[in-house]
């Protein structure tokens, strides 16, 4: 038990242990509990479930979007990717692991953006990172180089956003990914970035999803052998 182990150390820190426990305690508490106890999103097309306590809220947009809002803000995005198409006309379509580059090409769309005075776009992936979700699913974490061109000026500015999150709940051999992330040009906080670890944690996949899900963790379903 942490608060136990908290207790431990009164004999340690001295007189004035009680209002670091105090303050390490109201951390504790603060922290939304993820869990199946929490409120489900359920995805009837894609079979999966996603459980988030209060404060949290989901405000869906059909079965292929919805976003995650904490204090009726919007807290992250998240979009069902299965167009493999427009991805493998650009790049050369894969011969080991299909959802690793299916998510590669695919989470850089977020910056996609287009005016007459300038646009956006993230070409580069600056870091990349590989997890398995407390259910055992996939999920690779990639932190993109935002960059937004000025026509008129003729200059670029570049800054770092993300991370932007890939599931993995690939079915039938085809690459899907519940894409999760906060939105343009955001760089999270090592809390925010908790608590979309925390909220990834609940995802399951639920009967009626073909793919024997996690029989192999490290390429997926969709590795081609």
């Amino acid at each position: 038990n942490r608060f136990l182990e908290l207790f431990d150390l009164v004999g340690v820190l001295g007189p004035y242990t009680h209002i670091l426990l105090v303050l390490l305690m109201s951390v504790f508490l603060s922290i939304p509990a993820f869990g199946s106890e929490g409120n489900p999103y359920r995805n009837e097309e894609y079979n999966f479930t996603l459980h988030y306590p209060s404060p949290f809220q989901v405000r869906s947009f059909g079965e292929g979007y919805f976003d995650i809002l904490k204090d009726d803000k919007i807290f992250v995005e998240a979009s069902i990717e299965d167009d493999t198409l427009s991805i493998f006309i650009q790049e050369e379509k894969p011969k080991i692991d299909v959802f690793r580059s299916f998510a590669r090409g695919r989470c850089k769309i977020i910056c996609d953006s287009d005016g007459p005075d300038d646009s956006t776009y993230c070409k580069e992936i600056e870091s990349e990172k590989e997890w398995t979700s407390g259910n055992g699913l996939r999920v690779l974490e990639f932190t993109l180089i935002f960059t937004r061109e000025n026509y008129r000026n003729k200059t670029k500015e570049k800054s770092r956003m993300g991370p932007v999150y890939m599931v993995d709940i690939s079915r039938g051999g085809t690459p899907l990914a519940l894409m999760i992330h906060a939105g343009h040009e955001t760089l999270l906080s090592r809390d925010s970035e908790q608590l979309i670890r925390g909220l990834i944690d609940t995802i399951e996949l639920r009967p009626g999803n073909s793919d024997q899900q996690r029989k192999i963790k490290v390429c997926g379903t969709t590795c081609e052998k």
